[in-house]
């Protein structure tokens, strides 16, 4: 039980740390480096994202992510009972937002938000109510398209991956979807605002 609190409180310090990260890297890059570096920069690809391996015993270093990203453009530290998590985040390019959570000097979460989607037809509540629990990540991208975010983190065992879509929603003003993988299935979903 003290395992799947520990587990638990983890993802959560790096679900919230994440989207702060990712919210407020943008103005974070401005300060640290200088304009024309800036003009230089890319986005962050979907395939540096798929690259990070995570596990607490031989995920990606920070070591291996500052060879291919650059210094991050901001860093933080949480702890949860005895785990330290540091949290780098990079932003780079026309807002796409890269954050990494590392334990023991091993990436263990990584999230990527602001990642650019061109989708055949809008997520609506119909299409949206396609998505069941147990279905696979193939499954809810093919009920809805590629996500504008993903969240993932692997503890003790247990891998967590959000998928956020933003874009391409039908309804109100900020609509948008989530949808959680617990190990590859899907154990939860929701959303704000879809028609």
């Amino acid at each position: 039980m003290k395992k799947r609190s520990v587990v638990l409180g983890l993802v959560t310090i790096l679900l919230a740390t994440t989207a702060v990260g990712c919210s407020s890297g943008s103005s974070s890059n401005g300060s640290t480096g200088s304009n024309a570096s800036a003009k230089k920069e890319t986005d962050i690809t979907l395939d540096q994202f798929n690259k990070i391996n995570l596990n607490a015993d031989s995920g990606t270093s920070l070591d291996d992510l500052k060879k291919e990203l650059g210094k991050p453009s901001s860093t933080s530290t949480s702890t949860v009972q005895t785990e330290t998590v540091d949290l780098n985040t990079w932003s780079k390019g026309l807002g796409t937002s890269l954050a990494v959570g590392f334990s023991n000097g091993h990436a263990i979460s990584k999230h990527i938000n602001g990642l650019k989607v061109n989708r055949k037809a809008k997520i609506t509540l119909d299409s949206f109510g396609q998505v069941q629990n147990g279905q696979s990540e193939d499954d809810v991208k093919n009920a809805l398209g590629d996500p504008n975010g993903i969240n993932t983190s692997t503890i003790a065992g247990t891998t967590i991956t959000i998928l956020t879509y933003t874009s391409g929603v039908k309804g109100s003003l900020g609509a948008n979807a989530t949808v959680t993988l617990t190990n590859g299935a899907v154990s939860g979903e929701s959303q704000t605002g879809l028609e």
